[in-house]
């Protein structure tokens, strides 16, 4: 009996001894499994750039990862059992309670601080965290924390080329406005502000087609604002568009826009600047107001005198027709005396109808009236037309009249009557502005394109500050000269005028008691129509 006992102790304790090991062996397999998941995290955590941590409801750490060495120069083992707070910049503690208190409720919140190393260096961190929950309770918080520093730095050197860009677009004297696709404004700088009336931060985020669009042109602006935003830009790159400012008043800005884009190529806004030309397009309608009053004036000024010369011509050409017949004695012998006055009638109604006829053709020219008749002449039948018309002229004042061709052209195509007109009134200015004995010279030569009649004097001359008013018609540079001389300031303006209809140009050099120069140029090919020509004036 007592055998039996014992050998069933025995087997017992063996079965024990079996398990035991057994337990132990599995114990022994649990913990190196531990142990290596242990070394596998601690590896993997002590190699992060981040640090991991965890924290209890005190606000103590209760672990920490290596990598707080390098945020803060602490070890692992000096900061876990202490609180959290003796790390946070005093500035950022209260924000960062706020926002870890969302996160204990169930909040998502990463939040950014600033923390304070062992050195006493300042560090910005980024934190993202959660809530560690036992039982429905939340007991502590883990999280990670990453080292933005150099984002930090980036973003720094970001804002000082924003205050920079922004800087340089306060002191320019352009409108800046910048707007969201809804049309918000985004941006806008001190020009703006100033013209618009409102302040920066009033401007911000307000609707700009609302607040500054006349309602009579609204749907039109608007239309061009959602053209732009289609990246249609080039039809509205330019316009000009008024606004109404704080005050009510109406400002025309003239506008330059461009297109924002975002990061992935999309339109993203508007980015308008803006110049005030309110001054200037009321000094435009002023002047064009001021055109047409004078172009008005003009107008009646050349029917005045048209209709003037029509009803002066018709008496006077009575009185130049009969003091002819008296002259000619067709009724009888007249006396020497008679002769004197009735010869003195005749050169004068001549005179006085010349005087008339040249205020009809400037009244033509003026009133664009005036025409072209183009023939064609020998240049030296030209000229000698000019020395038979001077020759008693320059013999009376015991002047010299040279003309010199240095040109092969033989033939002109032009308005005959015009060009000698012309001709004759600038001979006949240097004659009477020239001392008696002295030289005119009439060079003629020509340039690829043009016939050039160059008329050269010694006489008075004529000052700088006189240039502007020297083809005036009706003005004499002195008028004391139009007392000596005579003349009524028509002949200048008049041969300008035809060189211009012509295509060509009047040119003066002048020093005031040295003499002067004008230059008459015509084109050499007229752009007419030879078919208007006769065959005797085509070359």
């Amino acid at each position: 009996m007592t055998m039996k006992n014992e050998d069933k102790t025995s087997e017992k304790i063996e079965v024990l001894e079996k398990t035991i090991k057994e337990l132990r062996d599995e114990l022994e397999l649990v913990n190196k499994e531990a142990r290596e998941k242990e070394e596998f995290y601690k590896l993997h955590l002590d190699n992060l750039n981040d640090v991991i941590f965890s924290i209890d409801k005190e606000g103590n750490f209760t672990y920490i990862s290596s990598a707080i060495e390098n945020f803060t120069g602490y070890v692992p083992e000096e900061v876990i059992g202490t609180a959290f707070i003796k790390y946070i910049h005093p500035e950022d503690l209260s924000g960062l309670l706020d926002d870890m208190d969302l996160t204990l409720k169930g909040e998502h919140k990463p939040y950014m601080f600033r923390v304070i190393a062992k050195s006493g260096k300042i560090t910005h961190v980024h934190t993202s965290s959660k809530g560690i929950v036992r039982n429905g309770e939340v007991i502590g918080l883990n999280g990670i924390m990453v080292n933005i520093d150099q984002l930090k730095k980036v973003e720094f050197e970001l804002m000082k080329e924003k205050e920079k860009a922004q800087h340089y677009l306060n002191v320019s004297n352009v409108i800046f406005v910048a707007l969201d696709r809804n049309q918000k404004i985004s941006l806008v700088n001190r020009k703006a502000v100033e013209i618009l009336g409102y302040s920066e931060k009033e401007l911000l985020g307000s609707n700009w087609l609302n607040m500054f669009i006349p309602e009579n042109i609204y749907d039109n602006v608007e239309g061009m604002f959602n053209t732009i935003m289609s990246g249609d830009i080039e039809q509205f790159k330019y316009y000009d568009n008024p606004i109404i400012t704080r005050s009510g008043e109406e400002r025309i800005i003239s506008w330059n826009n461009s297109i924002l884009y975002d990061n992935n190529g999309n339109i993203s806004g508007l980015l308008a600047s803006g110049i005030d030309v309110t001054e200037k397009k009321v000094a435009e309608k002023a002047l064009l107001s001021a055109k047409l009053e004078a172009e008005t004036a003009n107008q009646a000024k050349t029917i005045f005198i048209a209709n003037m010369s029509h009803e002066l011509r018709t008496p006077l050409n009575s009185v130049i027709g009969f003091s002819e017949i008296l002259l000619e004695k067709k009724f009888g012998d007249i006396n020497e005396k008679q002769e004197k006055y009735i010869n003195n009638i005749y050169t004068s109604g001549r005179r006085l109808l010349g005087v008339f006829n040249l205020m009809l053709e400037v009244s033509n020219v003026e009133s664009e009236v005036a025409k072209l008749d183009y023939k064609t002449i020998e240049l030296r039948e030209l000229i000698d037309t000019l020395r038979k018309y001077f020759i008693t002229i320059v013999l009376e004042k015991k002047q010299a009249l040279s003309f010199n061709i240095n040109t092969d052209i033989k033939y002109i195509i032009a308005d005959i009557e015009k060009v000698e007109q012309s001709l004759i009134n600038l001979i006949d200015n240097a004659s009477k502005f020239s001392k008696n004995g002295s030289l005119i010279k009439v060079d003629i030569q020509n340039t690829d394109k043009d016939i050039v009649f160059k008329v050269s004097d010694k006489g008075i001359g004529i000052s700088e500050e006189n240039m502007d008013q020297l083809f005036n018609p009706f003005t004499q540079i002195d008028p004391s000269s139009t007392r000596a001389h005579g003349g009524m300031g028509l002949g200048l303006s008049l041969a300008k005028k035809y060189s211009e209809l012509h295509g060509g140009s009047l040119n003066v050099r002048s020093e005031l008691n040295k003499g002067s120069s004008f230059t008459f140029i015509i084109p050499l090919k007229p752009e007419i129509n030879t078919t208007d020509l006769s065959e005797n004036d085509k070359i």
